[in-house]
């Protein structure tokens, strides 16, 4: 397959398929390595998810046919590579809107360092950065539910998205946010891709609602992924899919677009090394 010309005609991004690309590509921060076949740098969510929708179409011909995504190649643990199609987002998917002292709704390949210097105009700051704070990417950040040298005091990633825009599998854009009871059942109901997961979830969650409760951690920071305990609030009535997606390293899907709610910056920080 001409996979340079096939994707080229799919999405409005650049695709690229150099040696020289794919050999910078085919690392991250971690010891592992993989050459993609080709690198796309996707303008928007609707390319993202023709992306999806042409890996779903030519999978039963290309068995090998995978997607993955990548912001800034920080990531420690290879989660940033492949040896198919790398879908770099930190070419175009740049922006940030909404931003106040609260909240701000960031694209993923936003670097983090950029993204403080807007929500400082508010005098507020994400608290999750990681240590890789001056290099990393927002879709990184999200995705790997991201903590560093203020997590203990205010917690990881998780705790501040409230709203994600995700390409799921079947190549088609969601919003995902917390749900009351009657929004949830609302969804369920839905004879469609959507209300199928929403309704195979719950279903999950409420049957085996104590176990996996107790399966929760506990410890003080939590680097794992699929915090399912977090998911569905049976005493709130809540049901939150952000829980699921933020730290699953884009394996459920691809984020386009999250909103993070922000705290004022401390007047004074410092750090204690024990």
């Amino acid at each position: 397959m001409d996979l340079q010309g096939k994707l080229s005609k799919v999405i409005k991004g650049d695709v690229d398929t150099t040696d020289a690309t794919r050999e910078f590509y085919s690392h991250d921060a971690s010891l592992f390595e993989l050459k993609p076949q080709a690198v796309v740098f996707p303008k928007n969510g609707a390319d993202i998810a023709a992306l999806v929708k042409f890996a779903n179409k030519n999978k039963k011909h290309l068995p090998n046919l995978s997607l993955t995504a990548r912001s800034r190649g920080t990531d420690m643990s290879g989660a940033a590579i492949n040896d198919s199609i790398v879908l770099d987002t930190s070419k175009y998917m740049t922006a940030i809107r909404d931003v106040s002292a609260k909240s701000a709704t960031v694209e993923p390949g936003m670097m983090y360092k950029d993204f403080e210097a807007q929500t400082l105009k508010h005098g507020s700051i994400l608290p999750s950065y990681p240590a890789s704070r001056d290099l990393a990417g927002m879709g990184g950040i999200v995705n790997n539910n991201s903590g560093g040298e203020k997590s203990l005091q205010f917690g990881k990633t998780d705790r501040y998205v409230t709203h994600m825009k995700m390409v799921l599998s079947d190549g088609n854009e969601y919003d995902v946010k917390p749900l009351s009871r009657g929004e949830l059942n609302k969804k369920m109901d839905a004879d469609t891709f959507e209300g199928k997961l929403y309704r195979d979830t719950f279903e999950l969650l409420d049957k085996h609602y104590d176990e996996i409760k107790q399966a929760a951690p506990k410890v003080s920071k939590d680097s794992t992924g699929y915090h399912l305990w977090n998911v569905w609030d049976r005493e709130a009535g809540i049901f939150d899919l952000t829980k699921l997606f933020v730290g699953a390293q884009g394996t459920l899907g691809i984020m386009t677009e999250a909103t993070l709610n922000l705290v004022p910056k401390p007047a004074y920080s410092g750090t204690l090394v024990c």
